[in-house]
């Protein structure tokens, strides 16, 4: 009896994990330069894809490819991909992989700001403030349909300040580490996100819901007016970033459309659902105009 109810044990263990939708997570592209190049340029992408691909196997909901699985799987397809990607694309890039879902993102803030003084003869006194920011912003495509299921943006900052005094003082010492003090927790509410995020079941079979991206509609003296509403799963309370489109870009070889330039122009946060696709919400930052892409 004991031995029959371990297999039990084991065999239910093995179909919970079957269960678990197959996630690739491809590596973040760097969008925050801004012209300058920095020693982290090349690497902060890295370190995003890596530490959420940790959050999510954490979390337990996803069966996650890791980092070198997936660029070896790549290498063999003939494949280098990071960042933005069109439905098109990531339905192929997906399938080739096995996955359900691919989850691609951005680095669109990553530096550091200081403000400083000084004072007394000689400068025998002076203070600083440094603040490290980081901003992301990730989707999660549909395999099996080019639909973007989950979008979300985090931007978190930290800081440290100095004070010297005749040449000594006290304070934080200056410390790039604190670059990873700040993503971290980036990618950590990223993957918490998603982890709460309603994806329709989450098995290959099973039918993903109606992904919440839309377009602004009107545009009001204090907000927006946006052509989703409760029929996307749209609540109060709902953040969304806008996007303005710009050129639209096409196969060289089919003239299939892969998709379009995108430019992030802000952020907007639901205040009201008015009706299946139609909801109300406050501009939290930019300027979006008629035509924008809410997601």
């Amino acid at each position: 009896m004991k031995k029959t109810f371990t297999v039990f044990l084991i065999l239910a263990a093995a179909a919970v994990y079957a269960q678990k939708p197959r996630v690739a997570v491809l590596e973040f592209k760097n969008k925050s330069m801004g012209g300058h190049h920095y020693w982290w340029d090349d690497k902060v992408g890295a370190a995003a894809q890596d530490m959420l691909v940790t959050e999510l196997v954490k979390g337990g909901k996803f069966s996650v490819i890791e980092r070198e699985q997936l660029e070896a799987i790549m290498r063999e397809k003939g494949l280098a991909l990071s960042g933005d990607v069109s439905a098109a694309t990531a339905m192929k890039i997906g399938k080739l992989l096995g996955v359900q879902y691919l989850l691609t993102g951005s680095v669109t803030e990553f530096g550091k700001t200081e403000k400083g003084a000084q004072g007394g003869w000689g400068g025998t006194f002076g203070a600083k403030k440094t603040d490290f920011t980081s901003a992301l912003d990730a989707r999660l495509f549909s395999v099996n349909t080019g639909e973007i299921l989950w979008a979300e943006s985090v931007s978190k900052t930290t800081g440290n300040f100095s004070l010297t005094i005749f040449g000594s003082g006290g304070g934080v010492k200056e410390d790039d580490r604190m670059f990873d003090k700040v993503l971290r927790p980036t990618v950590k509410e990223l993957a918490e996100s998603l982890g709460k995020a309603n994806l329709g079941g989450g098995t290959a079979d099973s039918a993903p819901k109606q992904a919440a991206h839309g377009k602004v509609a009107q545009v009001t003296g204090s907000g927006v007016f946006v052509n989703i509403g409760s029929a996307h799963g749209v609540k109060a309370g709902d953040t969304f970033t806008v996007y303005r489109q710009g050129k639209v870009i096409k196969d060289p070889d089919t003239g299939e459309v892969l998709g379009a330039d995108e430019t992030r122009i802000g952020q907007v946060k639901i205040t009201a659902v008015k009706g299946d696709k139609l909801s109300e919400a406050a501009v939290v930052s930019g300027e979006p105009k008629v035509g924008d892409i809410v997601k």
